[in-house]
């Protein structure tokens, strides 16, 4: 006579178990700060002058996307883009000494002008320095 082998079941409180282990090591995983999207270098970084904004159009104040804002110093220049809210940051690095009144900052896009640069300090935890420049922008016509 030959013997069936015997099905071995799983107890319940093995199953409990492991998935209370499993529940557990996600809540864990799950407070861990994540820095998805960001760079090494933009996190709690400490800078010395920073400038940050907006491009909105002349009448409504409706963002203006894809304007190339300038900053320039002498001959030096860095540039970035406004994203698709219109908001930019630029972080310059002309130097430690370099203050926000010496930097200039222009803002351009194909089919309109620039009719306003505004600036403005405030005070911030990251930078020495930060500096709000707000550009108006009209349609060409």
């Amino acid at each position: 006579m030959t013997r069936k082998p015997r099905r071995r079941s799983i107890a319940p409180f093995s199953i409990a178990l492991l998935t209370s282990a499993v529940a557990f090591a996600a809540i864990v995983l799950s407070t861990h700060s994540s820095y998805s999207g960001e760079l090494e270098s933009e996190r709690d970084e400490d800078v010395g002058l920073a400038f940050v904004g907006s491009t909105r159009q002349v009448g409504t104040l409706a963002p203006v996307p894809e304007v190339l804002i300038k900053a320039e110093l002498g001959n030096r220049r860095i540039m970035v883009r406004s994203n698709n809210e219109g908001v930019y940051r630029l972080i310059p690095n002309f130097g430690a000494d370099v203050k926000g009144d010496s930097v200039t900052i222009s803002c351009s896009k194909d089919g309109f002008e620039t009719v306003d640069v505004s600036r403005r300090e405030i005070s911030s935890s990251t930078a020495h320095e930060l500096v709000v420049a707000e550009c108006l922008l009209a349609p060409r016509q």
